[in-house]
């Protein structure tokens, strides 16, 4: 039986469940009407014998003989007054002949026989009785039964007709969902969205978050197709120069050193294909949920700019730390590759003189001699593989800001450039160390 119901639509379900509520409900409602009736019509039909009862005692008279009613008592057609002695012996009887119950009498309302009667010691040992027949009364009682049960159905028909029609107004925008994303499955139509549902109620609101989904959805597969065909192309130059080197080195037989000094080069060319290849990983992975940590901003600026130190003398440069211990929400990984894509771009593209590192409460810099890139490059410099005018020289994958930019994104930092005189600073102020609730919410 379980399994028959879960096989069944959701409409059916819905529409079953309407029915057995309504049909509860109905029959609740019909027992009380037919209840109420009951005791209203047995009510009515007991005063009507209280006040023929009272009407008939004031009827007798018993002038210097036997007690009689009078003349003028005239009951109705189904209506029987009695007079009656203790033992139940009949004295005097007006209107339809009705049963006679033997024995003992007693007082008060009795059913007997299908008659409906009142009994009352009227003193003397005597005994006044009204009785009226309760067929009728039943029979009315039993066409009501019939009208409720009959009308009941009706209306649990009509209830479930118009309980599969609710159930199917209100699921029509689910089966567009799934429609549009049995479509998007099945033909890879990213571009197709839902026909948003009229109002503010939940059904609109779920059209417009699955549109709203969808609309991110594609976008992030377009993002993705566009950043592997780039890949695709950045990757393709190098690996064929290697190849070709590699051609060249095996054309025909060579001395010792002259493959050392072959396969040197191409050691430094699959070691700039390594790092491309870490990049494109890293920057991939940003996508990633973010695993929150403390993070000492101070010692991991400490700790990059050691590496870099030999680099920069190479060049002729320094690098001048002016750093403060400060603690922040991030990711220990992602803050030092930050600051290593920083200082490498300053080493890189800065003019001669120092590179200053900065650390202050939740705030990053990195300042370098030189313009910098021109202010209306920026946007265009924090995607994937863009490069500044100028630097075609430098080399470079254009990865590292773009990945600086969006580590930034990942944990809701700010990333913002600074172009004073003839210096260019790069800052990043980040998230300072929070309470666990606003962790959660930055999530």
């Amino acid at each position: 039986m379980t399994g028959q119901l879960q096989r069944l639509s959701l409409r059916v379900k819905l529409t079953l469940g309407y029915a057995l509520v309504f049909i509860v409900i109905l029959l609740l409602g019909c027992a009380g009407i037919w209840l109420a009736t009951e005791r209203t019509v047995l009510g009515a039909l007991d005063a009507s014998l209280r006040n023929t009862l009272v009407i008939a005692q004031g009827s007798l008279e018993a002038d210097s003989g036997p007690v009689r009613f009078t003349p003028e008592l005239k009951p109705g057609g189904d209506v029987t007054v009695l007079l009656l002695r203790a033992d139940g012996t009949m004295i005097a009887r007006v209107g339809r002949p009705g049963p006679e119950e033997p024995g003992a009498v007693r007082a008060g309302f009795q059913t007997v026989q299908g008659e409906r009667s009142l009994t009352q010691d009227i003193g003397g040992g005597l005994y006044l009785r009204v009785s009226q027949p309760v067929a009728p009364t039943w029979e009315f009682l039993e066409t009501l039964a019939r009208i409720l049960l009959i009308g009941s159905a009706g209306m649990v028909v009509l209830a479930c007709l118009a309980g599969y029609w609710l159930a199917h107004r209100a699921l029509r925008p689910v089966d567009e969902v799934a429609r549009t994303a049995h479509s998007i499955a099945e033909r890879g139509d990213y571009a197709e969205r839902v026909t948003p549902a009229p109002g503010h109620d939940e059904m609109a609101r779920l059209t417009d978050t699955v549109n709203r989904m969808l609309d991110r959805l594609a976008g992030t597969i377009e993002r993705e197709k566009q950043f592997a065909r780039i890949a695709a192309h950045e990757l393709r130059t190098p690996l064929t120069a290697l190849r070709g080197r590699l051609e060249l080195t095996l054309e025909k037989p060579r001395s010792a050193p002259e493959y050392v000094r072959a396969l040197e080069g191409m050691a430094g060319r699959v070691e700039a294909l390594s790092a491309l290849t870490e990049s494109l990983l890293a920057l991939a992975r940003t996508d990633a949920p973010v695993q929150w940590t403390r993070v000492n901003l101070g010692n991991a600026a400490l700790s990059v700019s050691e590496a870099f130190e030999d680099a920069a003398q190479l060049q002729g440069r320094s690098i001048h730390l002016d750093v403060q211990e400060s603690w922040v929400l991030a990711e220990r990984d992602g803050v030092e590759r930050v600051i290593s894509n920083l200082l490498d771009n300053a080493l890189k593209y800065g003019a001669a003189g120092p590179v200053h590192l900065r650390v202050c409460g939740a705030t990053l810099e990195v300042q370098n001699q030189g313009p910098g890139p021109r202010p209306d490059d920026w946007e265009q410099l924090q995607l994937p593989f863009e490069r500044g005018a100028g630097t075609q020289a430098v080399g470079g994958s254009g990865l590292g800001l773009a990945l600086v930019a969006a580590l930034a994104r990942r944990w809701h930092a700010q990333f913002q450039p600074a172009w004073r005189g003839d210096t260019f600073t790069v800052a990043i102020m980040f998230l300072v160390e929070v309470a666990a609730t606003d962790v959660a919410e930055h999530m």
